[in-house]
Formats: structure tokens, sequence, C-alpha cells
């Protein structure tokens, strides 16, 4: 390292521990002044969405209750460790190494890198098939390891664990430990947080849950299993009374889609202390996939004004994986963030079961600037209509000609069945989403040209 770039960091590290500081009170205004540090330390790429948080923040937007929630409600423990591991290290050193990485590298950087570990479960969920799956099945650690070596040396240090259910392998408990400088973002059933294990991951920190759930008692218990819900509100007041960062996350189908933006269920969550929700519309991938269940356009609209509601107006984050395209300029996958499954086979996102590098075979770099994810890019976004991001079922035709192209080949039992039996009965849904959507995205652009001129 070079006088100038230890001076940097030392000089880093002083506005660090200030953020810190400024950012650890309820005052309105000190939460705004770290803001405008942490704006200072974030490459020109990435101010944008400091600012717009900040700028929610000075106008009284609910995320100044999320960021109180922050201060008021975590453990000092998990607050350290959430600003510390998120918040400089991943938005904002983890940033600017990214963008050198790219720059001396020439090869682009996610944000973050999903791993699943093991496919095993606990649960028999309709519609699942983890319980085929079997412990010699499962990703070591040393190979785990590797991966987020390999991520850190890029500039990521938020890392998406999923499975499977990842509380099935209690050794993953030490590998959190064993990388304190990276935050984990953890996808689970909450069957398997019993009190042993919500106090060692209290003591952590840098553990976020993300609890599944499918709306309230009845579609829950009728999905993964009599009495889950109840057991599911038994594990969010454990992990916050232990003052843990934590959210949720739904499957949205057409059965569940209404509660899961009405106000009952969400202020529930907001109540049990839930901070961030994912909703993830129902893919038909899979062994014995159902179309049935997807959400008509029409309702995928709904949905979206939905959780735009819910953002403006609950002390929770919602994020509606498709709806919310436009504000990351449509699909992210294989760009912003990649899926790397039990196997080592490093694939594009959590749906999209084709690979063609394992990195068994090859770094994460090599993985990441192979063809097949170069020809994903060039094609981003897939529509000119940035509420239709997705290839598998928004695009089909983009998805067939980039697998056609690269050679990339199913990676999990039933995931060609999107390029083959399935190929009709998508090419009309997109159909119908272009007819449902070109009027909505026309008025969203028209509303942005005359914001932009006022």
């Amino acid at each position: 390292m070079s006088t100038t770039e230890g001076l940097y960091t030392a000089v880093q590290r002083r506005t660090i521990n200030q953020i810190l500081k400024l950012a650890t009170t309820d005052d309105k205004a000190k939460i705004i002044k770290a803001f405008n540090l942490a704006e200072k330390l974030t490459p020109e790429s990435h101010k944008a969405e400091i600012l717009f948080v900040r700028d929610k923040i000075i106008d009284d937007h609910p995320a100044l209750n999320i960021a109180k929630h922050v201060v008021g409600q975590l453990s000092p423990r998990a607050r350290d460790r959430f600003i510390e591991c998120f918040v400089i290290n991943t938005m904002l050193r983890g940033s600017a190494k990214r963008t050198a990485f790219c720059e001396r590298e020439g090869v682009p950087t996610p944000f973050t890198i999903l791993i699943s570990p093991t496919m095993r479960c606990n649960l028999t969920c309709e519609g699942c098939f983890a319980g085929e799956y079997s412990r010699d099945s499962d990703m070591d650690i040393a190979t785990l390891q590797r991966i987020v070596d390999q991520a850190n040396e890029m500039g990521v240090y938020l890392i998406t664990i999923l499975g499977g259910e990842p509380f099935f392998r209690e050794d993953l408990l030490d590998f959190y430990a064993a990388n304190p400088d990276v935050y984990f973002h953890v996808y689970t059933n909450g069957t398997l947080l019993d009190e042993a294990t919500l106090d060692r991951l209290a003591a952590l920190g840098n553990v976020a849950p993300m609890l599944s759930i499918e709306g309230d008692r009845e579609p829950t218990d009728a999905r993964r299993g009599p009495g889950i819900f109840d057991q599911l509100m038994h594990t969010m007041d454990g992990l916050r009374e232990r003052g843990m960062v934590f959210g949720y996350s739904a499957t949205v189908t057409r059965h569940n889609w209404q509660t899961l933006v009405s106000d009952d269920f969400v202020d529930l969550m907001v109540e049990k202390g839930a901070m961030i929700c994912w909703n993830f519309l129902y893919m038909p991938v899979g062994v014995d996939p159902d179309m049935s269940l997807m959400l008509t356009p029409a309702e995928r609209n709904e949905f979206r004004l939905g959780i735009e509601r819910v953002r403006n107006t609950k002390a929770l984050f919602p994020v509606d994986f498709w709806g919310d395209a436009p504000y990351v300029k449509g699909c992210i996958a294989g760009k912003h963030y990649i899926h790397i499954n039990n196997e080592g086979w490093v694939e594009p996102c959590i749906f999209t079961h084709f690979a063609t590098d394992n990195v068994h075979d090859v770094s994460l770099k090599e993985a990441f600037s192979s063809p097949f994810f170069e020809e994903i890019r060039r094609r981003q976004p897939f529509n000119h209509n940035l509420l239709m991001p997705c290839m598998l079922i928004d695009n089909p035709h983009h998805s067939r000609e980039i697998i056609a192209k690269t050679g990339a080949h199913p990676t999990h039992q039933g995931a060609e069945t999107l390029i083959t039996e399935l190929q009709t009965e998508l090419d009309d849904y997109a159909s119908e989403v272009d007819r449902v959507y070109q009027p909505v995205w026309s008025c969203m652009i028209q509303a942005k040209d005359e914001q932009s001129k006022e």
C-alpha cells in the first residue's frame, strides 16, 4: 500500500467513525448529516442512491422511521454490524473497490452474490422438492469460503444465502463468524431458529434472517404445514426482542397477492419488527410448474401499485422484483447479482436454472465474464418497457436465444420446461403483459418527462 493510500484510508476511517456516531442517534438532523458524509465517500456512480434516501428522510418519508428503527430498536451489536458491514463495507468502501476492480480487470462486478450451500430442508412445502436432496449434495465449506474470498477481492461484501433451508446446516454459524466483514442476508423458513441459534445470531450481528411467509395464517399453513404461521410469529418475536435486523420474503401468487399488500398484514409485520420484505412473483420453474398460480398482468400492476403504497406509508421497505425494475433499469440478473447453486454452477438468478461454468473449474471473475453472462448483459434491458424486465416470462424469446447461442445447460430437474413445454403459454403470457403494461409505461414516461421540465 502506498503512503497516499494509507493516508486516504485513515481519513476515510475517521469519517466513518463520525458517520457511526451521527447515525446512532434518533435526531433527524444528525441522521441527515450522516448521509451527507456518506455521500462524500460514495463513488459518483452510486451517489444518487445515497441522496435519494437522504431526501426521503428530509421529507419525513417513512424511511425516517426505518432509520430510527435501526437506531432505537436494534441492539448495539446488530446496529453497529449493520452499519459497518452493510452501509460502509457494501455501500461505501465496497462500491469504490468494485469500481476499481472493474477498471483494473475490465470485468463488471455484482453488488451481491447469492449462494445455496444446501438444497435440503426440514419442511415439505407444496410445490417444493427440497426433500429429495441428501447431505452429499451440500456445498463444502472450503468451496463456500473460496467464493466469499473471491467476492471480497472484487468488492462484494453482501452475500445472500438461500437453500433449501440454510439453518439445516449448523456449520454455517461458524462460517458467518469467520467472515465478520461480510453482511449475510439469509432466506429461511424460520422453523429451526431456536433460542440457542437466535442467541448465537444476535452475538454475531452480521446475519439478517429473511423469513419465508405466504401472508396470514391460512395461506402460510396451507402451503408450509399446520402451525407454521404461529411458529413464525414466535420466531419474529425472538428476533425483535434480541434487537436483530430481519425481514420476510413471500412468493406472490394469485391466491395471496392482495393479502401481502393489505394494511392488516403489513402492520402486523411492522409490529413484529420486520424492516424489509422481498416479494417474488411465482415463477413456473422446476418440476410440475403451475402457470395458473402466476399473477395475471392486471394483477401484477395492482400489486405493483400496492407495493408503492406500502413503501410510501409504512415503516417497512418492500421490494417487488418485477414492479421495481424501472428503478434499476430492468433486469439485474447476471449484472448486479448471480446465483451459485449447491453444486457450484453459476446461474444468472435464482429462477434461471441454466449455466455454462462451475466454481470448481473457474474463478468467480471468469464465470462472471463468461460468454453466457456477457450475452445476457449485452441484451439488457430486454425490453424498452422496464415494467417487463424478465427474460423468462416477459421476454421469453431472449432466454431461448441466449441459451441456444451460448450452450447453457439446465442445472436443475425440469429447468428446460421453460423453453420447451411452456413456450407457447409463456409467449401468450408475455403478449398479454405487453398489452396491459404499454399504456401504463407510456404514462410513467410522460409523467417523468413533465417532472423533469419543472
